[in-house]
């Protein structure tokens, strides 16, 4: 769902959708809503309903161990096959035999099992707008599994994954990648589809009223904001519970650290630490995040580009985040990002933020500065629709 807008993936639905209607595109929205994060229409402002004039389809997502197990006796990738839907293909079918549009824009691997439903009821050219190269966040997630079982297990379904991925670029006309990386990934498994760069947006009108001088008005405080339902989160927080905080507290670090994110697991509320807190919703993560004044990026696996970054950037955080964390950010390490890729890097550039106010204040005024050159919403939307008009041909 890409309305509230309370994760990275909703953000980058939420911000293009945004930036598409202020340059005068004409946008329909059809969303999967899923039952494990099932959202309630009537919290939808109603002017958003009607300029996207959004419907969706509840679909049950979850992955269910028994149909994963039986998966392995078919060729298809269980991660794929459980966002077919019936009820999702029926109103793709009826709402393409009522509108005509240029371009069918998908916002996820998963959405392209419908391509075959598009192409016979529309002559649109199909774009994908992944947020992930989704195989490699299992490839990287894997390298960190000590189950010998899971492993494998996990190795074939992963492998699964990728045949599909690789397979698939060559049904699209276009894809619009996140990062560079991503775009030279898509570019290896076909010369088929038109590909271009385009990063995530962010919209500053979301800021307004926000001050950026609150998070200097007492002690730092540290924090991490991510959903915990995506699994390269979990790993992010097990990893720097684990292996960072020991380290800090060896060396008597008194700040205070904030781990917060939706579908917070149990077992993170039962780790004990006089400098971790731990808080599972946040409604409002502009709010939460006004008065802190450091934020952390442990990531150990993933792909695409982070968010909760570009938002980091906008709101003028000082961000410390590991190499794969930052990727697909135009970042330049020490002015406007720290990168830490061990323990001790991570715990060390903790430190030397908490002792330098200096520091934080420079860094995030480069932040801020290269959020608004890079990152807004109207501009990444503007480099798409060039992209539309030149796979519709119409700027010949």
């Amino acid at each position: 769902m890409p309305n509230p807008p309370l994760d990275g993936g909703s953000q980058v639905m939420h911000f293009t959708t945004k930036g598409l209607l202020a340059n005068g595109i004409n946008v329909k929205t059809l969303a999967i809503n899923p039952t494990r994060n099932l959202v309630s229409l009537d919290i939808l402002p109603a002017d958003y309903i009607a300029n996207t004039r959004f419907e969706c389809v509840t679909v049950d997502t979850t992955i269910k161990p028994l149909q994963f197990f039986t998966n392995f006796f078919r060729s298809e990738s269980y991660f794929i096959e459980r966002f077919i839907s019936l009820d999702l293909e029926a109103k793709l079918q009826d709402i393409l035999q009522i509108d005509c549009f240029d371009v069918i824009q998908l916002e996820h691997l998963y959405l392209c099992k419908y391509i075959k439903t598009l192409k016979r009821y529309s002559d649109a050219k199909i774009i994908l707008r992944p947020q992930n190269v989704e195989f490699i966040i299992w490839e990287r997630y894997i390298k960190n599994v000590k189950n010998p079982f899971k492993k494998a297990i996990l190795k074939i379904a992963t492998e699964r994954l990728k045949n599909y991925e690789q397979t698939v670029v060559a049904d699209l006309d276009g894809i619009i990648a996140l990062t560079k990386e991503d775009a030279a990934l898509f570019k290896s498994f076909s010369d088929k589809p038109q590909i271009i760069i385009v990063p995530m947006g962010y919209d500053y009108e979301n800021i307004k009223k926000y001050d950026f001088n609150k998070q200097f008005n007492h002690e730092p405080i540290l924090y991490h904001l991510g959903s915990m339902d995506w699994m390269p989160n979990v790993e992010a927080v097990q990893w720097f519970i684990k292996y960072v905080i020991p380290y800090l507290e060896k060396h008597q670090f008194s700040a205070k650290i904030i781990i917060a994110g939706r579908k917070m697991p149990s077992w993170v509320f039962e780790y004990k630490s006089n400098i971790l807190d731990i808080i599972d919703e946040v409604n409002n993560p502009v709010e939460f995040q006004e008065d802190k004044q450091i934020m952390i990026v442990p990531l150990r696996s993933g792909s695409g580009i982070r968010a909760k970054i570009i938002e980091g950037l906008a709101l003028g955080k000082t961000i410390i985040s590991t190499s794969i964390g930052a990727q697909g950010i135009d970042y330049e390490n020490g002015r406007n990002i720290l990168i830490a890729d061990t323990p001790s890097e991570f715990a060390n550039q903790i430190i030397k933020c908490v002792n330098s106010r200096e520091l934080c204040r420079t860094i995030s005024k480069n932040a801020r500065d290269l959020s608004v050159q890079n990152y807004h919403y109207q501009n990444t939307a503007k480099n798409m629709i060039c992209f539309y008009q030149k796979i519709l041909n119409l700027n010949e």
